[in-house]
């Protein structure tokens, strides 16, 4: 009885154990749910007080799924530049001007400059979307067509009314005109006189033109009149480029063919003395020796140059045949050919341009020099009425010398009645027989 107690008090011990055990395994597994809850559920927190600091809290770290989740794709970059605009119209080729100082765009519509009224500017088209394409400068660009006339509007720029037209004068009106017309002339500068004073020489015209007329003026000083009168012919051929016709020809398709290449002052230092004496003259060595070469004679008379020597009479051609044995007023050949800047000047612009024709002009006696009867020398004759006068075989050193040396046709027109300097009043009728020689001459080339 007493051993059957002892069995079932060990069995009732090894049964507590197990249900302890069993009861421990249990309580574990209800915590660890506990726990996850505790970590899924959303925390409810409750209200801090005003003076409760504010918690820090930690930036959350990202798990390098979250990293490839958020990486974009890229994504094509367009383009932030215009496209050109459509330029199909209707072909113009030729000068217009604007009517007033207007905007002008590429060709993406974009602002690049300013165009200004009273300047020449070549005129591609006119374009379907209300826009002319223009040259300006180096560059094409767009100017609304309402703004567009072909009506030269440029401000007259050479003053006929001038009695003195002077180097100074001609120096600012040669940069006019080319701001004006830069489209169709162009400055250039062939040397400097012994004043340093610039050898202006102009091309009015197609510059690549094949054919070319050379002309010259003022190679003796007191005949500035003539460059008055060659300045006032090229603005009046720019004006009226795009619109004026000789005989049935326009103007553009004549100097398109044939380009007008001119030295309007080839003494610009002799000039000055004509019209002013040696006090303007800014090298004091040569003002010194001006007053010894004048010897009491006026200067208003002076051919030569700062040297007292004759341009006219400076060429190899005939050097020194006669004229004066020292430097003077005029006839002067200098010491030796083609001493002198000026002479230098003009050969260095007849051996860049290679004329087909030369025409020179001088004053005065309403004469025409000329080698032989031509074609050229009758035409002439017809425009002026000037008596012919044969130079002949003997060469004195001219610029008439040096052209016919080298098969070069050329022609000398003294305009006006003597003396020169010719009086102001001869100017208008100067103007009126001579305006269109040139543009004719071009025209017989074209």
């Amino acid at each position: 009885m007493w051993e059957k107690k002892v069995e079932r008090k060990e069995l009732m011990k090894k049964t507590l154990k197990i249900l302890m055990l069993i009861g421990i395994i249990a309580l574990g597994i209800n915590l660890t749910e506990v726990k996850a809850e505790e970590v899924t559920a959303p925390v409810t927190t409750a209200p801090q007080e005003t003076t409760t600091a504010p918690e820090t809290t930690t930036p959350a770290v990202t798990t390098p799924q979250e990293i490839t989740t958020k990486v974009e794709q890229p994504t094509t970059v367009q383009p932030t530049t215009k496209p050109d605009v459509d330029t199909t119209g209707k072909n113009v080729k030729k000068g217009g001007y604007v009517k007033k100082t207007v905007t002008a765009y590429n060709l993406k519509l974009e602002k690049v400059t300013k165009v200004e009224k009273g300047i020449r500017y070549y005129v591609y088209k006119k374009c379907n979307n209300g826009y002319s394409l223009i040259q300006v400068g180096n560059q094409k660009l767009l100017v609304e067509s309402k703004y567009i006339t072909y009506k030269c509007n440029a401000k007259k720029i050479v003053n006929a009314a001038d009695k003195k037209y002077s180097y100074n004068d001609m120096k600012r009106d040669l940069k006019k005109l080319e701001k004006a017309y830069g489209s169709i002339f162009k400055v250039d500068i062939a040397g400097k006189s012994l004043d340093k004073r610039n050898l202006y020489y102009v091309t009015l015209g197609n510059a690549k033109a094949k054919k070319t007329v050379y002309v010259e003026t003022s190679v003796h000083a007191r005949e500035y009149m003539n460059t008055k009168f060659i300045m006032n012919v090229i603005e009046d051929y720019c004006r009226g480029y795009d619109s004026k016709k000789y005989q049935g020809k326009k103007y553009s398709k004549i100097f398109n063919n044939v380009k007008l290449v001119i030295m309007p002052m080839v003494n610009p230092d002799g000039v000055t003395i004509s019209q002013y004496g040696p006090k303007k003259i800014r090298n004091a060595t040569l003002r010194k020796n001006l007053y010894k070469i004048a010897n009491g004679f006026s200067f208003k008379e002076w051919k030569a140059n700062a040297r007292g020597v004759d341009i006219n009479r400076n060429y190899a051609e005939g050097f020194n045949r006669e004229g004066a044995k020292a430097s003077a007023h005029k006839n002067y050949p200098g010491k030796t050919p083609v001493s002198e800047p000026e002479t230098k000047a003009q050969i260095s612009v007849v051996e860049k341009v290679k004329p087909n024709v030369v025409i020179c002009y001088h004053q005065a006696g309403k004469v025409m020099y000329h080698l032989n009867h031509t074609k050229l020398s009758n035409m002439l004759y017809s425009m002026t009425h000037y008596t012919h006068v044969l130079s002949g075989q003997v060469q004195y050193g001219t610029f008439s010398d040096y052209l016919d040396d080298r098969n070069i046709l050329n022609c000398t027109l003294e305009t006006g009645l003597v003396p020169a300097p010719v009086k102001n009043r001869q100017y208008k009728k100067i103007y009126k027989t001579n305006k269109n020689v040139l543009v004719a001459v071009a025209k017989m080339y074209s």
